[in-house]
This record gives structure tokens, C-alpha cells and sequence, in this order.
């Protein structure tokens, strides 16, 4: 009975708490701040653009990792370059999966996905990675994927 007590307890305190959220590729931003406690980073700064906002959170490594947010709140790209990856289950978010399927094929190149939906290179080597993703129906108006880097 006081294991039970216990468990019951620990599963209503952590109800209680509030879940970590954090921005992801084609989520909304509100959250962007919550990345870079997660990702510990040493360092944030953002700017503004005329359509969109450029989150910059540099990770302990030394990986600097940019969210790319339109003005409607959507992060609609990302880009990374650095000694090492960041964690890219939380950057790429419900994209992942698609990632992860499109490296299964691949043997020591860079990967690229090129979709209608989805579009990620992610290629380098140890101490020098970079990539970028972005979702080519979420850019704003008049932004071209070229700003994501």
C-alpha cells in the first residue's frame, strides 16, 4: 500500500509540472527560448528581418544552431555548422522520421532530402558538420531558401 501511495504521489507531481517545450522545424515559436536551455546553451542572440526572425543559439561544443522564425510564428527552417551535430530529433522535430528514412539509403555522403514537403542536407565530417532543413510550403512570402544557412 505504500508503494502505491508513492507512485501515486511521483505521478502527481510530475503532472504538475509543466512539460518542456521547445520549437521544432514547422512548429510554432513561442517556445524558441526553451531550445536553447535544453540544447544548455552557452549563448543566445536574435535578429529581425523584414519577413521572418533569426534565432541564434550557440551549444557548449561550439555548434551554433539558427531557427529561422516567419512573423506568423512558424519556424520554418533551420541550420547548423559545428564541431558536432545538435540534437536533430528536437530541431527537425515531427520531421525526423523522414530524415531518418532518407539516411537509411545513403554510404558515407552527404544527405540530402529533396521533397515537396521537406528539404534537408546535413553532410561534413568529425569537428566540421553542417546542414540546414526547411519546409518549402512554410516559407514567407518573398524569402528564398537561400537565407537559411
Amino acid at each position: 500500500m505504500l508503494l502505491i501511495g508513492i507512485a501515486c504521489a511521483m505521478l502527481g507531481a510530475g503532472c504538475a509540472l509543466p512539460l518542456a517545450a521547445h520549437a521544432a522545424l514547422g512548429q510554432n515559436a513561442n517556445s524558441v527560448d526553451s531550445d536553447g536551455a535544453r540544447m544548455h546553451a552557452v549563448a543566445r542572440t536574435a535578429s529581425t528581418q523584414n519577413a521572418y526572425s533569426v534565432h541564434l543559439i550557440t551549444l557548449p561544443s561550439g555548434t551554433l544552431v539558427r531557427e529561422y522564425v516567419a512573423a506568423n510564428g512558424t519556424v520554418f527552417g533551420v541550420a547548423w555548422e559545428g564541431p558536432t551535430l545538435p540534437d536533430l530529433k528536437s530541431v527537425l522535430g515531427a520531421w525526423f522520421d523522414a530524415y531518418l528514412a532518407a539516411g537509411a539509403a545513403r554510404r558515407n555522403t552527404p544527405l540530402a532530402v529533396l521533397g515537396a514537403d521537406l528539404v534537408v542536407y546535413s553532410g561534413g565530417h568529425l569537428r566540421a558538420f553542417s546542414g540546414y532543413a526547411y519546409l518549402p510550403q512554410a516559407l514567407p512570402a518573398g524569402v528564398s531558401p537561400a537565407v537559411i544557412q
